[in-house]
């Protein structure tokens, strides 16, 4: 889910005229030159704006996408897919997850980690409602949503520090984050 954030913007410049033309003209043709009609003059202005070595990064990155098997490729398009059917406030909320966790220590990123490999160990319609309810406790105090959380066999199991950690990813407003106010349980 983490990698929902990553991959879109990569993705559409690998898979955009530009990046294609590039993969098609396999070297014969300069990056300023794709070999694909009908390419929007936007799209190849942009193209043509980029400095080298974000060229170079792109191609790369279409290198790393081709050498893919089709399987996971199809995977991530997916994901791609199920992204952009998210409303901005779930896509926001993620990217700030994300920016959390990058963030956060080794032991923080382990807790999340354990987290998520006990949602994946979850029946699909058990992660479901697991989602929904952390989506709802967002607008609950603090007390209550602790409360809440009590009835997880597995959030009962946690130390407090690591109870702190959990409650911190799940719940950290962007904006205290930002601010420096709640930077996460370890300072």
């Amino acid at each position: 889910m983490i990698a929902f954030g990553v991959f879109p913007t990569a993705l559409w410049l690998l898979l955009s005229p530009p990046g294609i033309a590039l993969a098609r003209g396999a070297g014969a043709a300069t990056p300023d030159s794709p070999q694909v009609e009908n390419v929007p003059r936007e799209r190849l202005e942009r193209w043509r704006a980029l400095s080298p070595e974000q060229r170079e990064r792109i191609r790369e990155r279409y290198r790393r996408w081709k050498e893919l098997p089709p399987g996971e490729r199809e995977r991530i398009l997916e994901r791609n897919r199920r992204w952009r059917k998210l409303p901005e406030e779930q896509r926001s909320y993620l990217k700030d997850r994300r920016e959390l966790l990058r963030d956060a220590g080794p032991e923080e990123r382990g807790v999340v980690r354990r987290f998520f490999s006990r949602m994946r160990s979850l029946p699909p319609e058990g992660r479901r409602a697991t989602k929904r309810r952390i989506w709802e406790w967002r607008s609950l105090p603090p007390e209550e949503r602790e409360e809440r959380m009590l009835s997880w066999p597995f959030y009962r199991e946690l130390t407090d520090r690591e109870r702190d950690t959990l409650r911190w990813f799940l719940f950290a407003r962007p904006d205290a984050r930002r601010g420096g106010a709640d930077r996460g349980p370890r300072e």
